[in-house]
């Protein structure tokens, strides 16, 4: 039995029935609520809450999103809490029923006009979750159920708002799906009402075409690619109503400002859209071609993927409205030529550009890449070095990151000239702890002398310059671990903690070089 089985069947006023099911961050049971003889789906994430502020962070949120328990196309909560060992949990009604993702897999796409019924009632449940000051993050298939009585209903408000462990990094990025994410939160943005109608807008259009938007048929797309089709218009789906279409393209706008003003604006236009479709349909217009070639080895999709694209300002236009035809053309392939040339970057560990892999010591297999996986290091000026038996140091030159990409637990990231706009930046360079030796940066986050060397304290003594004009509670932390190839293949056992400012591209060294 593991660890989240005996919390789940030693936790008061509940019978454990059967697990539903399992994800990226925790596990689904069937339970009795035995008070009032119910059955409830109770849900434990595998996250730890180690600070009380994060725990009363979850109550709120959870608080919150219970109070909307009354609407019929929420997810009713029933009751939360906090297990002994930091694990939050959550109880929710049942929806025996599954995922509208279930479905889809199953019987493929929606008809038009029940995904237009969908889209009224989830913007409606949205429209009273903001009016109530509660913000979705992340809605897709996945997360919208369907109760007994065979209602749609949004699920995990709760669990969306849960901190990285300890790090207190931006919970929008913890729990994003990046097929069905806004493009700005890949930028380190605040998660806005705006966010929320993009995610249904693209969850609509996978309902009606089968596949999340900018997804050609076949695998899904590199992360780099599906960035860089973001750029171009949204896809036309041959056969749909064009002016249903239409609506979800606005809501799609890569700039906020280009969408409807709020989710009930949203809600209104899909209720009124007009839902014939002409014969001869638009055919897809899927740009395939132009990214197909920027595929990186290292890329990947998932549920529970984290990521950032290539330089904002070298690749986003002003209002996308403005480009199309062969101008739209040109801009999707100049912007993979920025990124093959090097806007995006690939390093290995320690070593100069390697365009074959976008995950740091990529080309260390043939050598011993010692404790610190090849880079140089220095314990001066570094804060992280007095950490006691971490052997923590600092690069001696700066380390600037974009994209991170997690699936489930194995992490790649893209390595970037400073100069050019990036997310992270390293602050400390380790090898991996007694006890810590993995390459799951789940597992690993939870290690103390991990939390130690990426603690706040150490990042914030490691700021000089114009990084000492952002507080530290500004700053988001990451553990950067080997990805499983290095881990395992390459002998690679060094872990990097790295630190970017919420809500800015970061140009120029904030860490390293120190004098």
């Amino acid at each position: 039995m593991d660890s989240a089985g005996d919390a789940a069947r030693s936790l008061p006023g509940y019978q454990i029935m059967e697990t539903l099911g399992q994800g990226g961050h925790g596990t689904v049971y069937r339970a009795r609520q035995l008070a009032v003889g119910r059955e409830v789906a109770l849900k434990i994430d595998d996250r730890r809450l180690r600070t009380d502020r994060d725990k009363r962070r979850f109550m709120r949120e959870v608080t919150a999103a219970g109070r909307l328990s009354d609407h019929p196309h929420v997810v009713a909560v029933y009751d939360a809490g906090v297990l002994a060992d930091g694990r939050p949990y959550i109880v929710l009604e049942l929806c025996p029923n599954g995922s509208l993702a279930d479905r889809l897999r199953e019987k493929g796409p929606f008809p038009a006009p029940e995904v237009r019924d969908i889209g009224v009632h989830i913007a409606g449940a949205l429209a009273a979750a903001h009016a109530a000051g509660v913000l979705h993050r992340d809605v897709k298939p996945a997360n919208i159920l369907v109760n007994r009585y065979g209602g749609v209903a949004l699920a995990d408000f709760g669990l969306a708002a849960v901190p990285r462990p300890g790090m207190e990094t931006s919970a929008t990025r913890e729990a994003l799906t990046p097929a069905y994410a806004p493009p700005e939160v890949f930028d380190l943005a605040e998660p806005t009402v705006a966010g929320d109608v993009y995610a249904l807008a693209a969850t609509l259009y996978a309902l009606l075409s089968g596949r999340p938007p900018y997804f050609p048929p076949g695998e899904p797309p590199s992360m780099v690619a599906l960035m860089a089709a973001r750029l171009g218009p949204v896809p036309d789906i041959p056969g749909a109503p064009p002016e249903l279409v239409a609506v979800l393209r606005q809501a799609m706008a890569y700039d906020p400002a280009d969408r409807p003003a709020d989710i009930t604006a949203f809600r209104d236009a899909l209720a009124e859209a007009d839902l014939s479709s002409p014969a001869g349909a638009a055919p897809a217009s899927w740009p395939g071609p132009a990214v197909s070639g920027a595929r990186p080895e290292a890329a990947g999709q998932g549920r529970d993927a984290r990521t950032e694209p290539p330089d904002a300002e070298a690749t986003r236009p002003g209002r996308r409205s403005g480009l199309s035809g062969p101008l739209l053309a040109a801009a999707i392939v100049v912007a993979i030529a920025i990124i093959a040339a090097g806007a995006l970057v690939a390093y290995s560990i320690g070593g100069g550009p390697d365009h074959r892999s976008s995950a740091p010591g990529a080309n260390a297999a043939h050598r011993d890449p010692g404790p610190y996986g090849g880079a140089e290091t220095t314990a001066r000026s570094c804060p992280a070095a007095a950490v006691h038996g971490a052997g923590a140091r600092c690069t001696t030159t700066a380390e600037c990151w974009g994209g991170i990409v997690s699936i489930n637990g194995n992490v790649t990231v893209n390595r970037y000239d400073c100069l050019v706009g990036h997310a992270y930046e390293t602050f400390a360079i380790a090898p991996l702890p007694a006890g810590g030796q993995t390459w799951d940066e789940h597992a690993l986050h939870d290690h103390p002398l991990v939390r130690q060397v990426c603690s706040r304290d150490v990042m914030a003594r490691s700021r000089h310059g114009d990084a000492l004009r952002y507080p530290p509670a500004r700053w988001s932390i990451e553990v950067i671990p080997p990805s499983q190839a290095q881990y395992e293949s390459q002998g690679l056992h060094t872990f990097r903690c790295v630190a970017a400012i919420t809500g800015l591209r970061i140009r120029g060294a904030l860490f390293r070089p120190r004098s």
